[in-house]
């Protein structure tokens, strides 16, 4: 049996594929476009985060694949690991692959992926075509500021151009 579960806030194009057990949390965007596929196990989103067009979040494991709060998942991204923690992007192309998981505040570059089985400490930026890995030292309070006004604005306008998934 699959299970969708939309919190109240969340805004969910009817234009995405959803399939298996899915949970999205309060304020969470899901754009036209984007695939969340609970193939083996459950998907839990937590809130405030914004899954661009074309973005594929896939659990292919039999555990939850666990999505933190106030993530970034940009357009053509794949996120396949075994969970992410909070206030990370995973940029245009990017990847999370296999069993990898990520921490909090990281991001993963464009056209960047992880090793299939790797665990990204905290704070770290991918970046480069060398995969090139180093240590986050800007003003995380600012990038917040930043992605509640992007919700805010993705909230007053995505209902006026796309049909909404009611919350149930």
């Amino acid at each position: 049996m699959c299970l969708l579960l939309i919190a109240p806030r969340a805004l969910v194009c009817k234009n995405t594929t959803i399939e298996g057990d899915v949970q999205i949390g309060n304020g969470t965007v899901v754009h036209v476009g984007a695939s969340i596929i609970a193939k083996n196990g459950p998907i839990i989103i937590g809130a405030n985060n914004i899954i661009n067009e074309r973005a594929v979040i896939t659990n292919i494991h039999s555990t939850p694949l666990a999505i933190g709060d106030d993530n970034l998942i940009e357009t053509d991204a794949v996120v396949e690991g075994r969970g992410m923690g909070h206030r990370n992007t995973v940029q245009v192309r990017g990847r999370i692959a296999g069993s990898s998981t990520l921490g909090n505040n990281c991001v993963v570059g464009v056209m960047c992926s992880t090793g299939p089985a790797e665990s990204i400490s905290d704070n770290t930026v991918l970046f480069g075509s060398m995969q090139s890995r180093r240590i986050r030292a800007d003003a995380q309070a600012e990038l917040t500021a930043a992605h509640r006004k992007h919700l805010e604005y993705i909230h007053e306008m995505l209902p006026r151009y796309n049909h909404i998934i009611e919350a149930e």
